[in-house]
């Protein structure tokens, strides 16, 4: 098994820029691309089946727009207009594919099948694949606009105008609602730019960091992590009782309330029970604030996955898990260079381990995070 593998190639996403040759002000990396796509494929979801009044797969609209894009850890971040060239075209989509395949190979063989339609297939002519195709033509579009308001480079404000042509000629009616409302500036605009500004958020404040990291990268790879989980439990261990769907959405937007509040050291956070209990408070508080700004059909869905994303139940519980699992990552590869960071990475992994005896971390500990030390400080 080469599933250390697989969770290298989730880590390796936020080493692959995006927009670098036109030097925007915000950098851009595919995993927060990856991670704003994911959030925005939950409203697109949202829209289709209450507001067109569509069926859809929502797992699969999300798991796909999670995952599309773990071939560029492979392929760097290739030009749309390289990639439209009839001389590369076609070697180009090839080698995707090939690689797609490769990637999915990394993992256990029951979790296989379900990989590859969500990689491989990510951008198919499905209804789903084109929803994907869609969404990440959207996400361009959010992130030029950003960089357009902040008056940069004028190639974004001529991409942004472009896009925004392309997205009004789509036949994807839940997508058309939202540019519409986006372009009203208030409610899902609002609710949109958490979303947007999440890779603003810095963590691991007052820490010597030699790997950068920000909300937006981290909750692309603890949603990453929790449906690898959350698929090894279903698919190896039997736990069919788990809703694939909710761990992923809540895992996707677990930290979205800290684009207002921001990253809070935990260890503040967890200071004393007084202190812990204000800021669970305060944390409820914004993130009902964010859901406030969604129209109803909205709200009953996104205060589950924000306001209860760590709720009592075993998804909830499997957020935790992630989450904490992505801070041992971290201070795993910090350790390579960075002697600081190695208390740090002795008291996750103890707290981990007294706290959880849930198949997956029994799994992460005894087979992948061996690898990741391995590879991390041994060499590749």
């Amino acid at each position: 098994m080469k599933n250390g593998k697989f969770t290298n190639t989730i880590i390796r996403m936020q080493y692959v820029p995006r927009w670098s040759e036109h030097a925007p002000r915000f950098e851009d990396s595919a995993s927060s691309h990856s991670f704003r796509c994911a959030a925005l494929s939950l409203l697109v979801g949202i829209i289709e089946e209450k507001i067109v009044h569509r069926s859809v797969d929502k797992l699969k609209l999300l798991a796909r727009c999670l995952w599309a894009d773990l071939k560029n850890t492979g392929t760097g971040s290739i030009k749309h207009i390289t990639k439209k060239e009839s001389l590369v075209m076609n070697h180009i989509r090839d080698f995707e594919t090939e690689l797609s395949k490769e990637i999915v190979s990394y993992l256990s063989k029951s979790l296989q099948p379900a990989a590859f339609d969500y990689i491989v297939n990510a951008h198919d002519d499905s209804d789903i694949g084109r929803l994907v195709d869609a969404i990440d033509t959207l996400d361009a579009f959010l992130f030029c606009h950003r960089e357009a308001k902040s008056d940069t480079n004028p190639f974004f404000h001529a991409k942004y105008e472009e896009l925004k042509l392309q997205l009004k000629s789509t036949e994807q009616q839940s997508i058309l609602w939202l540019l519409e409302e986006y372009e009203k500036e208030e409610g899902v605009y609002e609710f949109i730019q958490y979303i947007i500004n999440l890779d603003t958020v810095k963590r691991w404040n007052g820490n010597y960091n030699l790997v950068p990291d920000n909300d937006a990268t981290h909750s692309f790879r603890v949603a990453s992590l929790a449906l690898f989980n959350g698929m090894l439990e279903i698919e190896r261990f039997g736990n069919n009782s788990i809703d694939l769907y909710k761990l992923l959405a809540k895992a996707t937007l677990h930290d979205l309330p800290e684009a207002l509040s921001g990253d809070v050291v935990s260890s503040f956070k967890h200071n004393n029970a007084e202190i812990k209990e204000a800021f669970q408070q305060y944390e409820r508080e914004t993130a009902q604030l964010m859901v406030n700004k969604l129209p109803k059909e909205f709200h009953a869905d996104m205060t589950e996955f924000i306001v209860d994303s760590k709720s009592d139940d075993y998804e909830g519980e499997m957020v935790d898990i992630a989450d904490k699992l992505d801070a041992l990552i971290k201070t795993s590869l910090e350790m390579r260079n960075n002697p600081h960071y190695a208390d740090t990475y002795y008291n996750q992994l103890v707290k981990i381990q007294h706290q959880y005896e849930n198949p997956c971390v029994v799994f992460f500990l005894a087979y992948i995070l061996h690898d990741l030390t391995y590879t991390n400080l041994i060499g590749q």
